[in-house]
Order: structure tokens, then sequence, then C-alpha cells
């Protein structure tokens, strides 16, 4: 999974923060922090802080999506335990998920046939229906365990005005 692949127009490359014009690096900054959500990284004081070290953790795998010369967004692979399970987050900067299905799905099936995982996570603050009915219509995720209301957290994510509980989802 470490080599760049395509579905369709659009091309996943693995993200190197500390090569190339550093532009691209405040692109990504910039882009994610306004969706400190798709994060869920708690503890830190800003949202630039929070990507900034999900982007450069080692233990992290990051991909750019491209088409053609535009930067679309990044897809995450965090919290792995090799060989069983990550948490994948994704962040488009053109908030358009409809045209990425395609390529998200080949993602899935990448991360059980080469990255030999046995199940990817999947989480969301609750009040992002969009997303969530997203990663489980046209992605196959199901709730954790089954349950019909959603698995949760309860009150897991902070924007720093209000808690929110944590929908979490499973393929």
């Amino acid at each position: 999974m470490h080599e760049p692949w395509a579905v369709a127009a659009l091309l996943c490359v693995p993200y190197r923060p500390f090569a190339g014009a550093s532009a691209k690096n405040d692109t990504v900054l910039a882009a994610c922090a306004r969706h400190p959500e798709r994060f869920l990284v708690p503890g830190f004081d800003t949202p630039e802080v929070a990507v900034a070290r999900t982007l450069t953790d080692p233990d992290n795998a990051v991909w750019e999506v491209w088409r053609g010369g535009t930067f679309l967004g990044i897809l995450v692979l965090d919290r792995i335990v090799r060989g069983i399970d990550a948490r994948l987050q994704f962040v488009f900067f053109d908030d358009d998920l409809a045209s990425k299905a395609e390529l998200l799905r080949e993602f899935t099936r990448r991360c059980f046939a080469e990255a030999g995982l046995h199940r990817l996570t999947f989480e969301a603050p609750d009040y992002m229906d969009t997303l969530l009915n997203f990663a489980r219509k046209q992605l196959g995720f199901r709730y954790e365990g089954g349950a019909r209301a959603g698995s949760r957290r309860e009150r897991a994510y902070f924007d720093g005005e209000r808690w929110s509980d944590v929908i979490v989802l499973r393929v």
C-alpha cells in the first residue's frame, strides 16, 4: 500500500510531509483544520496542532489524493494494529464525498487485501449525519457490535463549546 495507485481519474500517493513544497503542507493543515471533527484528537490547543501530529506521526499511514494537478484531500490510517485493525479518516478539500466513493471503496479493499487488516474502524461525532450515512451506505460500514441506534462513546468529542457523542462504525 506504500506505492501510488489510481481509481478512475483519482491518484493516491503516500504523503511525505518533509519532502517537496512546504506550501502543500500549509494547504493540508489549513484545509484539515477546518474539519477538526474528522480527527477526534483530544488534548491539543489548536486544530492545526492536532492535524499536524496526526499527519506526521510515524505510526500513521497517510495518502494524498489528486485529480490531475489538483490536490483534493488526504486519507489517514491511525490506531493501526498490524494484521488486525486501523481507524480510517479522510478529508476532501472540496467536501464532495460522492465523487470519492469508488476511491474509498478501493482504499478499503486494499486495507484488507494488501495491508492484511481484518477490520477498519470509522468514527465521527453524532451530529455528522451526512458523513456517517455516507460511511454506512456507500462504504459498507456498520455500527460497532450491531447496535441499531448506533454504537457510541458518550461525550467523547469536545468542539470547544459542546460535548458530543462519537459514533463508532466498523467494516
